[in-house]
């Protein structure tokens, strides 16, 4: 886009996904896979998964916001403004979710089935669940960007952590941890089909949101864009690893070890692929209104 049409035709944001602003995209990606990988792990109580939920977030996401900062000295200044800001909240999640896994970590590994462990399960769960949803809200409060303004898009964000979640809990069962990869297994099938369904009614409603929304929803469909979202998302996050899945029905028995290799892979790849296109394609709507 040339400078002299900036806000005249439909203006893509930059600060959340081009140059520095990469580290923000892997930042929410990292939010939503540590947060679905605790709260899987904390379903079928594996301690290596959520060691390797807490430490997702500690080190990427934690990491990443840090260095995207202009000025990493003055960071702690978000905390001040959760009653206004979502980035704020979003902050002060991630700092309470790192302190009580932590302390839930230590209790589960040198003091199990306590009163302790338990209470600080549930605090961290909590506070999984608000890191995996806080991005949907953070985009969602962007007004000029009609494309995020949805309810559906937290929902999205859920879908997909609990998913990628699933996936590393898989691969972790793959590894030879006592985990139950047929449960695991089963609870992808179901997510898979939800992400599907809540992908299919996030676009349609877009394209009926107003003529900036219906074209970002057309910027899916075009250039690099059809390939990111169409077999970056639908096609290696989703199609993929269902038909994979879906077999067991059919063959009476588990994936082979490749096979569900692959469709871990798939999985986790079409959560980043989402991620990316759903802050590549937002649009601010021009300041002269088009009929477009």
């Amino acid at each position: 886009m040339k400078p002299y049409e900036w806000m005249v035709k439909y203006t893509p944001q930059t600060k959340w996904v081009q140059q520095k602003g990469i580290l923000i995209w892997l930042s929410f990606y990292a939010g939503i896979l540590g947060g679905g990988t605790y709260l899987a792990s904390l379903y079928c109580n594996s301690l290596w998964g959520m060691f390797i939920g807490w430490v997702i977030i500690l080190i990427f996401k934690g990491g990443l916001h840090i260095a995207h900062a202009e000025r990493p000295g003055k960071l702690w200044r978000m905390i001040l403004r959760p009653q206004t800001s979502w980035i704020s909240r979003g902050l002060i999640l991630t700092i309470l979710f790192i302190s009580f896994g932590a302390l839930q970590l230590a209790f589960s590994y040198w003091v199990p089935e306590t009163a302790g462990e338990i209470i600080f399960k549930v605090l961290t769960g909590i506070m999984a669940f608000g890191i995996m949803t806080y991005p949907g809200f953070a985009m969602n409060c962007v007004n000029g960007i009609p494309f995020w303004n949805s309810a559906i898009l937290p929902a999205l964000f859920i879908s997909w952590g609990i998913l990628s979640g699933l996936a590393l809990v898989m691969a972790i069962g793959l590894s030879g941890v006592n985990v139950e990869t047929q449960a695991m297994a089963a609870r992808s099938e179901a997510f898979l089909i939800t992400t599907l369904i809540l992908v299919v009614l996030y676009l349609w409603t877009a394209a009926y949101a107003g003529p900036t929304a219906r074209q970002s929803v057309r910027m899916l469909t075009q250039g690099y864009m059809a390939l990111t979202s169409g077999a970056g998302v639908v096609l290696c996050g989703i199609i993929i690893p269902l038909a994979i899945l879906l077999s067991t029905y059919f063959t009476g028995h588990m994936p082979s070890t490749p096979l569900a290799a692959l469709a871990i892979v798939c999985e986790i790849l079409g959560g980043l692929a989402f991620t990316y296109s759903v802050l590549k394609v937002g649009l601010y709507s021009p300041l002269i209104p088009t009929g477009a």
